[in-house]
């Protein structure tokens, strides 16, 4: 009766070992994609294309604005 509280404490102590590999195998392959993502961020041919992106949305979101505003004066 005394040592059921020592089995308690071994399984969660069991249990907290278990969680924290998979964290750390979680955490592991988080890194790996972070990485990857900054090597395709990083690269001239993919900014270049976010660039030109940026600048459509930007356009369109004039064009927009632009009608939006002339809507309101009438």
């Amino acid at each position: 009766m005394q040592i059921d509280w020592l089995e308690d404490l071994e399984s969660r102590v069991r249990e907290a070992a278990e969680r924290l590999q998979e964290l750390r195998e979680e955490n592991a392959s988080l890194r790996e994609k972070v990485e990857e993502l900054e090597a395709r961020v990083s690269t001239p041919d993919e900014a270049a294309g976010w660039a030109d992106e940026r600048e459509e949305v930007r356009r369109r979101v004039e064009s927009l604005t632009q009608r939006l505003e002339g809507l309101v004066k009438l």
